[in-house]
């Protein structure tokens, strides 16, 4: 189980490696094309919800989509620090791994098992896509807020259940946790990022 576990970790650090190096790459990024990178992982999110036998964190797809969001993210991530600056990003950034790292301690040794979460995370995820598109069409504030708050909310909970299935081993393969966890990891990061952007301008 340890040595199992062991590759979970390298394979969520190789993810990062992916979307670090995708990040930096997307300086040279022309800005006209974020829009479309950004529709293409929509596009890929929603497939893989709807769609059987297509599945998000296959080998092709998950390095695709790795790939994809690293590129997107440099523009979110320069935007953030241009408007604040480059401490502030770093704190948030840590306080969101100690975030994840905290809930998934809680989903490891402290919940026994939790795999019925499955359903009731994935129809608030659903919820929380549809929300998403209806706030592109009306762009209500509240909303937006709203959307930041439960997607958070959402994503601690995917990480504990994620840790507890760690734990008793209810997952395919270590490649599909470890992106898994890379993926709970940076949608904690976004999202707090998005937070701190609300609040922080308020100061």
């Amino acid at each position: 189980m340890i040595k199992d576990h062991g590759r979970v970790w390298l394979f969520f650090m190789y993810y990062w490696i992916i979307f670090g190096i995708a990040t930096y790459f997307g300086q040279f990024l022309p800005p006209e094309w974020r829009p479309t990178l950004s529709m293409t992982i929509f596009i890929i999110i929603m497939i893989s919800l709807f769609v059987r036998g297509f599945n998000r964190s296959g080998p092709v797809i998950s390095h695709i989509y790795a790939i994809l969001i690293g590129l997107v993210s440099y523009g979110t991530f320069e935007g953030f620090i241009n408007q604040f600056d480059e401490r502030i990003f770093y704190q948030v950034v840590l306080i969101s791994v100690i975030v994840f790292v905290i809930f998934g301690i809680t989903g490891y040794f402290l919940l026994k098992d939790i795999s019925s979460w499955g359903r009731y995370l994935f129809a608030g995820l659903l919820v929380l896509i549809l929300a998403t598109i209806v706030n592109f069409f009306v762009g209500l504030d509240w909303l937006a807020f709203g959307i930041t708050v439960f997607g958070l909310l959402l994503y601690i909970g995917y990480t504990m259940y994620d840790f507890n299935r760690m734990k008793n081993r209810k997952y395919r393969n270590a490649r599909v946790m470890g992106f898994n966890l890379f993926m709970d990891l940076l949608l904690i990061i976004k999202r707090m990022l998005q937070l701190y952007r609300r609040f922080g301008n308020r100061r």
